[in-house]
Formats: structure tokens, sequence, C-alpha cells
């Protein structure tokens, strides 16, 4: 979807308009047959009457309505050849009264249909198959609705069709094979759960988008033959193996989006870059070595986005360490060997095999030591039961969670590290024996450590004492459902220790949880409402200034300098950070039965890693049952509630999930301002400032953003966020919305500002 900025409208431009007013005034100047009248009087009726057919009446000509962004009614020789229908984007789906397939059986009644588009209207259901009863149907838009199930099969038949845009849905499946569809140019099909196998499709396509889906495997296909293709979108899916070179050198390609998969191998070195490829976007994957020529450099004519992967090229800074990408490069296909240089090629292909044999049986050797020291592991920390039925029971036992982490959460978990069993051993070397220096933190949650696993892991351990009021025989239960709890955008557990105290007398157990250590600030040291407190805090976590036991003040200017490199995000990057704490929101919300609410979500709780990727640390974890028969993670930690709980009814134990909504809001209206809003009065303050503002002009809107953020945002996607955290804080309870609803509206304003950034020329707005 194109959007168009007008500040000024010349002679000639004004003289176009008219000619084009006349042109349509004279195609509609006709009167439609009553058959086709009475069906257009139908509509309202089973839409359940949207606004944009508000005022229809058997009066109405429909031939001479002039065209909106809501509604457009297009004649041609007594027939209505145009139908498009524009609702709210963010509304509801309708009644269970709706039947998608009475509405297509009505639509049926207009046969010479070039165009039908009906877009966030609320439709939900099946497509049924009778779709494909257009003859002449060339642009179908049913994109931000609520179809789901299959795409039907008779899709593949409309032969007349150019445009099948279906994006914002909830289709799964594999989609039809669309190979006979030979004058189909644009395919979007994006915000789905469509997969696992890439689609069938035809060569002359100029737009593909299957972003955010679920397709996996290697991306198959002669892209060779696609030399008409513009924008090529397959990011937000599960892709593995290596990235056939071709892509980069098709004749017409534009647009490149590759990113968030878990694509692997080399990038070959020959690889070469069509001349009118403006945007590369190939972030988060496991990409290693290095980068062709043509993509190592950022210009003007050309975008290249390559953090998160393990790449010796760019910004190291933005880069994983190695071993994050080995075992996915392990299991890449290797791309076929360029054809020029035969002999060189063999050569290439046989060291290629021989180191492949040799790596490949290192890591059998790793795997099987590896698996051998995680069985004694187990075997040394495991707790022993009271007696054999207990223990019995327990085992059988599913614990929650395992069974309600859903195919589309999982795809978070790709390239996590492992979770495992340490040694005690490990734990006091990592901590120096956990040495008070090591200590971060002493409270009713335990004591934190920080440490440096061998490996180079930054680590935090806390350490628990249970007592024998826990219920132990449910603590594998306990562990394993702990071990489920992991996602890329949450500061995850590694893994677990348990210490049995022989000698006490109360037969202590002490648990130690080993986490990931996210170093590169909070999300509110990366936006510049107040750079003083930013510094500040900084200054104060990182240990800049160091007072000695003589009262003395050392200055480290080395972390000072990290803190005046660190990265400012624009709205791209702050827009990516949100979507990610949505998405471990929406995971905590949905892993276990119930889900985990009450997590304490705080623009301090949110951290960044290297890669820029937004991590929710501090969140709410279910605890060890003091009943041997109570069900695992039924009980929760008590909620805290922070100094906002004027708010009352949401800010209370009792309604942990709207808790989370609204400090999912705080957070949003921080990273649109850059202000923090620590009170009632603060966020009250802002809501009603962006209440206001948003609605008027384009210049308002710039003027209440933060200044680091002005120019670097799509207008509608900034409206859109601010339309959902304004929500998110309301303090009527009916407004709140749901996060799969804050996640859907964070994803469209994604979808309209790469809209935005991918525009003719591709440039990138400073």
């Amino acid at each position: 979807m194109a959007y168009l900025s007008l500040p000024r409208i010349s002679y000639s431009a004004t003289l176009g308009f008219l000619l084009l007013l006349f042109r349509f005034l004279s195609f509609n100047a006709q009167q439609l047959p009553n058959s086709q009248s009475r069906t257009l009087l139908r509509l309202p009726r089973l839409l359940e009457y949207p606004a944009a057919l508000a005022g229809w009446s058997r009066d109405t000509d429909f031939c001479s309505l002039l065209p909106s962004p809501t509604l457009s009614i297009l004649c041609s020789g007594n027939c209505i050849v145009e139908l498009v229908i524009v609702g709210d984007r963010r509304a509801k789906a309708l009644s269970p009264a709706f039947s998608s397939a009475s509405l297509f059986t009505t639509l049926t009644r207009f046969p010479n249909l070039t165009t039908l588009s009906l877009v966030a209207l609320g439709l939900w259901g099946r497509l049924p198959g009778k779709v494909h009863r257009f003859p002449s149907l060339k642009v179908l838009n049913l994109s931000s609705n609520y179809f789901a199930g299959e795409i039907p099969m008779e899709i593949s038949s409309m032969s007349t069709l150019q445009n099948l845009v279906l994006a914002g849905n909830s289709f799964n499946g594999s989609l039809p094979d669309l190979k006979a569809l030979v004058t189909l140019q644009e395919l979007d099909v994006s915000g789905n759960r469509l997969g696992p196998e890439f689609p069938s499709l035809s060569n002359g396509l100029v737009t593909l988008i299957l972003r955010n889906n679920v397709f996996r495997g290697t991306i198959v296909g002669n892209f060779r033959a696609f030399d008409r293709l513009r924008k090529l979108d397959l990011s937000s899916n599960q892709f593995s193996g290596w990235i056939p070179p071709s892509l980069f050198s098709l004749p017409s390609i534009h647009f490149l989006d590759l990113s968030n998969n878990a694509i692997a191998g080399q990038i070959p070195g020959y690889v070469s870059c069509s001349t009118s490829l403006g945007f590369i976007n190939i972030a988060n994957n496991r990409l290693l070595g290095g980068l062709p020529r043509c993509m190592l450099f950022n210009s003007s004519s050309r975008v290249v986005l390559s953090s998160g992967n393990c790449l010796n090229a760019g910004d190291l800074r933005y880069q994983h360490r190695v071993e994050y990408c080995d075992s996915a490069a392990l299991a890449a296909v290797v791309p076929p060997t360029n054809k020029i240089s035969g002999s060189r090629s063999y050569v290439n292909a046989i060291f290629g095999i021989t180191s492949g044999i040799i790596v490949g049986a290192a890591l059998m050797g790793l795997l099987i030591f590896v698996v051998f020291r995680r069985s004694r592991a187990v075997i040394l920390h495991k707790p022993t039961a009271s007696n054999s039925s207990d223990a019995d029971s327990s085992t059988k036992r599913t614990p929650i969670g395992t069974r309600h982490i859903s195919e589309a959460t999982r795809i978070e978990t790709l390239g996590l590290t492992p979770y495992r069993v340490f040694s005690i051993n490990e734990l006091e070397e990592a901590t120096n024996r956990f040495h008070p220096s090591n200590q971060t933190e002493n409270s009713s949650r335990g004591q934190f450590y920080k440490g440096l696993l061998g490996d180079g892991s930054m680590v935090i351990v806390n350490r628990m004492k249970l007592n024998p009021k826990f219920s132990l025989q449910n603590l594998p239960q306990y562990l394993d459902l702990i071990s489920k709890i992991r996602h890329r955008h949450l500061a995850n557990i590694l893994g677990h220790c348990i210490v049995s105290s022989q000698d006490d007398a109360n037969n202590t157990t002490i648990i130690y949880f080993v986490s990931e250590r996210v170093t590169n600030g909070t999300l509110r040291s990366h936006l510049t409402g107040k750079r003083i407190t930013n510094m500040l805090h900084f200054l104060l976590t990182m240990h800049v200034f160091q007072i000695s036991p003589h009262n003395n003040i050392t200055f480290h200017s080395a972390l000072f300098t990290e803190w005046r490199k660190r990265e400012m995000l624009k709205w791209p990057q702050r827009l990516a950070a949100i979507s990610g704490i949505a998405r471990g929101i929406q995971f905590l919300h949905t892993v276990t039965v119930p889900g985990i609410f009450g997590n304490n979500l705080h623009m301090n709780n949110i951290l960044l890693d290297k890669t820029l990727t937004a991590k929710i640390n501090n969140y709410s974890l279910p605890i060890l049952s003091k009943n041997k028969n109570s069900k695992i993670g039924n009980e929760r930690p008590f909620v805290s509630v922070d100094n906002r709980s004027e708010m009352g009814r949401i800010h209370s134990v009792a309604n942990p999930e709207r808790q989370d909504i609204y400090q999912l809001g705080c957070i949003l209206l921080e990273v649109i301002t850059g202000k923090p809003n620590e009170t009632k009065i603060e966020v009250d303050t802002i809501r009603s400032k962006l209440h206001k503002d948003s609605t008027d002009s384009p210049l308002y809107v710039k003027e209440i953003v933060d200044p680091t953020i002005r120019g670097t945002f799509a207008l509608d996607s900034i409206r859109t966020v601010i339309e959902i955290s304004l929500k998110c804080v309301s303090e009527d309870l009916n407004q709140l919305p749901s996060i799969d609803d804050v996640l859907w509206n964070l994803q469209y304003a994604s979808q309209i500002q790469d809209g935005w950034a991918s525009s003719e020329n591709l440039s990138i707005q400073g």
C-alpha cells in the first residue's frame, strides 16, 4: 500500500485531478439494473452495517458515488466492475451470525467484477471455494480480516488474477499450486500461519510477500526465472539452509528481506548484486563468515542490514559469537559451486566434504561427551522420592506447559543456548566462589550473583533455599516446566544446579538457577527522553564510579565512553523492540495453563542485547508447590504493585493480566515520546496530550514524539502505535486490549513502516 505526501498542489496537478474526476464521472454515468442495485443493498446487512456503507437506500445512485478511502464502486456497461470496501483496521470479528458463504454467494451476482477488495471488515470463517466464480477478476484483496483454515484450491483456477492479497488473516496449511496463474504479479499472504512447504509459483511475479508465516526448510524454486521480481519478503519464518545466490542478482530486484529466519552457512564471495537492488535485510539468522563485496557498505543507493548473525563483517558489536551459528551452519546444505573453473570447484568440493566429515566426527564426539556428562549430573542431583508410589505418580504426570507450547512459539526458541544441568564447581568458578563483590541482589527472591562461565558467557546465578515444607516429589516436574519457558525475547534461564545439605538437621536443599546476563543496557538507556537520568543510571549500574574505603573516587573512562557510544534507537528499531516485548508477553500468557501474568513490565526490566533484540527480565515464574498433590505452576509469587497503583483495579493481584497490558502501554508511551512516566499523573498527562494531538494534523504528531525519531517514521505507523498504547493505559477496563490485539496492531504498524521504507526511491530518511 503506497502513501503519497502532497505538500503543494501545482496547477498541472490540479488539472490532472479534474481530468481524472471527469473521466470517472463519465465512466460511471449510467444506470445499474435493479437486480444489481438490490444486491448492493444486501451488503450492509451481510457485513453488519460498516461505516463505509452508511446511508445507502433505494434512491442511492451507486454508479455516481465519488470514491473515498473507504468505498469505491466503479460501473461499466451497466455492471459493477470494481467494489472496494475498507473498514476499521481495529475491527473485531463479526458476530456468529455472519456467514462467509452467504457473502460470496451474494457477490457472485456481480460476474463482471475485475476488482474485489474487502479489507478490515471483521470477516471470519473459511474462505469458500466459490471465490473463483469471477471469470474476469484481476484484483482480490481480503487482508486484515479473520479468515481461517486452508486457502481454497479453486483460487489456482482464477486465470485472470493479477493481485492476490490475503495478508493479516489466520490462514493455515499449504498454499495452493499457483504456477498456472501466469498473469499473477502480486502475492501477499503475510501475517498468516501458512506453511511449511515453499509454495509453487508463477515466474511472472513482481511482488512476493510471505512474511510472518511458518514456512520452513530451504528456500527452493528456480528464482533465476523470476526476471520481473522487484520485491521479495520471506522474513519472520523458519527457513533454514543456505541462501540461493541468484536471489541477489535478479535483474529487477529492488527489495530483499530474509531476516528473522534460521538461514545458515556462508554467502559465497563471488555473489554479485543487481544494480537495482537497493535494500537487503539478512538480519537475525545464523550466517557465518564475511559478506560479498556488494554488501559490505551502506550507501545512498543500497542499504544492507546484517546484525544478529555471526558475521565477521560490519559492526561486530551487533553480531553473535560464532558458537551461536555453528550447529545451524553444519546442517545447512552447501550451495552449488560456481561453474567457472571446474577443476577448482572440484577441489573445493572435495575439501568441503572432507572438512565436513572431520567436523561431523568431532561434533558427534562432543555430543556423546555432553550426553554422558548430563546423564551423570542428573543422577547426582536428582532428589530421592519418599516412596515408590509417589515417585511413579510424579513421573507420569504431564507438566503444565509442555503440551501448550504452540508451533508458532517454537520458532522463537531457535538458536537459544540449550537448557542444561550445571555442576556446583562450574558456578563457584563463575562467581569466584560467590564472592560478595559479585552479588547484585539479596531479597526474598534469593541471592543473585553475576558470573562468567568457562565459555565466556556472562550469567546471573540465583541461589535459593528450599525448606522441607516444599514437596521435592514435584521438583523434577517443576524443573521440566522451567526448562520449557524459553523465548527469544526473554532473559532465559540456561539451567540449574541442585545441592542437598546432608549434614543439616533440616535437610535443606539449595537450588541455583543460571540465567543469561544481558549487558547492552536497558531499553530506556537507548532512548533520549532524559539523557542525564540515563547516564546516571548507567554510571551506577555499570560501576563507572567506584568509592574506595578511603572515600577516593575512581572514574572508569572506558565504561563512560561505552555509554557515549550507545546507539539511540530510531523508530524502526523501537518498533522492532516493542514488537519483541509483545511477543514475549504473548508467550508468557499462553505457554502454560493458567498463563504467566504479573510480569513486572517496566523500562528498566526491558534489556537489549548486542543485536538490539529486546528481552524481558525479572518476569514472573511459577513457584514450587508446598503440597505434593498440587499441580505444578498453579501457585504464583506475590505480584508487586508499583507506584502507579492508584489505578486500583488494574494494579491488583486479582488482575495481573490487565496489569501486564497497562504496564506495556506505559512502555509504549515512553518509546514514542521519550518521556518517562513513573506516576499515574505523568501517565495521564502524556495520555491526554497524545489523545488530543494524534487526531490533529501531522505537524502536531511530529511535535509530540521523541525528537530523536523525527523523520524516521511513517506517520500512519506511529499513529497506529499511539492508538493501541492509549487503549492499553485506558482507565476503562472494557477498553483494555488483549495481548493478541496489541501484537496485531504492532505488526500492522511494521507493515506500514516497511512499505514506507521500501518506496520507489528506497531511501532511509534520517
